[in-house]
């Protein structure tokens, strides 16, 4: 009887992977009125729509922590419907339809919004087997179109130094105070 190594979800963060948020500044915002936050020192690749990107480590190293979240990996799987757990395309060939594995209890809610990246069809059975919350409460679905809608995110007051969120992990929707966006880093 052989078995498979266990293989660790694309998106897991790792502990070696520290979250880099203490070089921000405000600077004024390209193109419009008022400031956004930026890294002291910027790189290609910070903002996405709108958004500042928390900077993490990219190597996997230390210890998986599955209760945490990479959040660049996220938004990548996110943006370009990749799977959560190996990162080839969600999108199946066939159809056009993008696979989602979720939670029923907290995955999507009720107006078709989630936050948790699509499973490519391949990696369902795996992702339901490895995980015992999914094993009792697994919901699949797929869709045929699919747009960012918002990010969770750590909110900072403009103008102030921005050592220390004023709100965590808050959502914010994509349109909504439009210019607020720029004084958010996900998470």
């Amino acid at each position: 009887m052989s078995s498979s190594p266990f293989r660790y979800p694309y998106v897991i963060g790792w502990t070696g992977e520290a979250e880099q948020v203490n070089s921000l500044r405000w600077r004024p915002r390209r193109g419009a009125d008022g400031h956004e936050l930026a890294y002291v020192e910027p790189a290609r690749g910070d903002h996405e729509l709108g958004v500042l990107l928390l900077r993490q480590g990219h190597q996997r190293n230390g210890r998986p922590d599955f209760k945490s979240v990479h959040t660049r990996r996220q938004w990548r799987c996110m943006t370009k419907r990749l799977c959560q757990v190996c990162a080839k395309s969600a999108v199946d060939r066939e159809t056009g339809r993008t696979w989602w594995l979720l939670s029923r209890q907290s995955g999507m809610a009720a107006d078709g919004y989630t936050n948790a990246p699509p499973t490519c069809l391949a990696c369902i059975p795996e992702a339901i087997t490895a995980c015992s919350h999914l094993r009792r409460n697994a919901a699949v679905c797929t869709v045929g179109s699919c747009a960012p809608y918002g990010v969770r995110a750590d909110l900072f007051r403009p103008g102030r130094p921005p050592f220390e969120p004023m709100k965590t992990n808050v959502i914010r929707l994509f349109g909504e105070h439009t210019s607020r966006i720029a004084w958010h880093v996900s998470c």
